[in-house]
């Protein structure tokens, strides 16, 4: 199954309403390399490109192509308990 997420995900200067998927606290620990990590050691398939999150265009961010037998919402609750 094809999962797709957004670095804005996890931005923690944005709101809930234009994206952000995790708490403040939890998003202030993010970064890009823990992402990647947290995916490897899933031992999930992924490729990182660069775009835009359609909620808020202004902005670049990184987008995650990831190929797991999981649902969208628990991967990015393992995430978040991992930051």
């Amino acid at each position: 199954m094809k999962i797709t997420l957004y670095s804005e995900y996890f931005n923690p200067k944005i709101s809930r309403r234009l994206g952000r998927k995790v708490s403040v606290e939890t998003a202030k620990k993010f970064s890009d390399d823990k992402l990647a990590e947290i995916l490897r050691q899933l031992k999930v398939l992924y490729e990182v490109r660069e775009g835009r999150y359609p909620r808020t265009p202004y902005e670049k961010c990184k987008i995650y192509n990831i190929d797991a037998n999981i649902k969208k919402s628990t991967l990015i609750k393992i995430v978040e308990r991992r930051l």
